[in-house]
């Protein structure tokens, strides 16, 4: 055999080496494809959020219509700081539960790297966006039972139909911003996360006291409500949220009154309760979805609020108006905070149905506090006099309910629901 031969034949079992080596890779190719096909149809409807995002990267190559939303329960931290680990972990487990019930074939669930946030891949286009992202809402709501243990939370809901989750997160801020409204994205919105994220640990380093004082009906000398007031780093709930940007406003208002509402069930409180809400908190569209949620979370009724209004420039007078309407027919009364006396309380007192004014020992000493006085007497509208004095007759003061002893909470520590 020459050399000749010996080169072609060498060169013969190169070549069919190399084919051996192509079929081998291509049939390995073909098997992983089909291995990554089969794991993705057989994943379960709740998985890892990693899973997940390899389930999107999957998806994002079959060019399917899909809507993604992103699920937060608002104020995790007040259930992590009251109850334990895992009944926390219980209760999220819960909640994903709820979620992928109304997931469709394909449609898939995970928790997020951040603990109160859900990621859903709903693949279809065929129903609406926004009622999709309601349903998602109210089952995020549902409230969850454990000896004796009752967990009902807020939600916000933000939907996108793309993959972009830069753009997801940051519709899901707004969400928060507007009390947990659905909300689609919009190109022209964009929300920065590292501003949000950085208020949240502020928020998580401020300095809180609630005080609150019985108050005593003089006409029946009974005490059955309590009043309300929550210092924010020494400053008062309306000074602290003025500082705010007015986006921020709303959501941090709202948050604090859910803490007040969650010190008081911890507290056995059963009485007609007092809370410090602004006119723009107030004007939000799902204002009162929000404040019947954590009330009853709370095992309070509607009846058994009085909102504090404090003034503050508003937005949206019509809806406004619509939303006190519709909380004064739910038995909700309207309370206004008096800072100082002008005109234009006296507009803002008729405009906005209240019921009631509050004042305090510096505008009881205004020039023009007994014309304001006569105005509540002559239009039926109650006087609150917020005092740390000794009063012996509150009557002689023309006002109709008075505050009086201090009520003294103990250190906070872990509940386990209201006894």
């Amino acid at each position: 055999m020459n050399e000749l031969q010996k080169s072609l034949i060498s060169l013969g079992a190169i070549i069919i080496v190399l084919v051996l080596v192509y079929l081998s890779i291509h049939y390995y190719l073909k098997s992983l494809k089909k291995m990554k096909k089969h794991k993705m149809l057989t994943l379960n409807l709740v998985i890892k959020y990693k899973l997940f995002l390899e389930y999107l990267a999957y998806q994002e190559k079959k060019n399917h219509t899909f809507y993604l939303y992103l699920v937060k329960i608002n104020n995790l931290s007040l259930v992590e700081h009251t109850y334990s680990d895992h009944t926390v972990r219980n209760y999220l487990t819960h909640i994903a539960k709820e979620l992928s019930v109304y997931l469709p074939f394909g449609g898939k669930l995970a928790q997020t790297n951040q603990r109160d946030t859900f990621i859903v891949y709903y693949p279809s286009m065929d129903e609406d966006k926004e009622l999709l992202g309601k349903q998602f809402k109210l089952l995020a709501q549902k409230t969850y039972h454990e000896n004796g243990i009752h967990i009902t939370k807020t939600a916000s809901v933000a939907t996108i139909d793309s993959f972009d989750l830069k753009a997801l997160s940051s519709t899901l801020i707004s969400s928060i911003k507007h009390l947990g409204a659905v909300t689609s994205h919009d190109d022209m919105v964009k929300e920065d996360y590292e501003t949000y994220a950085d208020l949240i640990n502020k928020l998580k380093q401020v300095e809180l006291e609630l005080k609150t004082y019985q108050v005593e009906t003089l006409k029946i000398k009974k005490t059955n409500e309590v009043f309300n007031e929550l210092l924010i780093n020494g400053s008062k709930l309306d000074v602290f949220l003025n500082k705010l940007p007015v986006s921020d406003m709303s959501w941090v208002n709202m948050m604090l009154v859910e803490m007040i509402l969650n010190k008081l069930y911890h507290e056995n409180i059963y009485a007609n309760i007092n809370i410090p809400v602004l006119l723009s908190t107030l004007e939000q569209e799902t204002f009162i979805e929000y404040l019947q949620t954590i009330v009853k979370a709370n095992q309070f009724l509607l009846e058994n609020v009085i909102l504090s209004i404090r003034l503050s420039n508003v937005t949206y007078e019509d809806e406004l108006i619509k939303n006190i309407l519709t909380l004064s027919n739910l038995g909700v009364k309207m309370s206004m905070h008096v800072d100082e006396i002008h005109q234009g309380l006296y507009l803002a007192l008729q405009r906005y149905h209240i019921k009631r004014l509050e004042i305090d020992d510096k505008v009881m000493e205004h020039d023009m506090i007994a014309e304001l006085l006569y105005f509540a007497k002559v239009n039926h509208i109650e006087v609150l006099y917020k005092t740390e004095k000794s009063i012996q007759d509150g009557s002689l003061l023309n006002v109709s309910h008075i505050t009086k002893e201090r009520l003294q909470f103990k250190a906070d520590k872990q509940k386990r629901g209201r006894r």
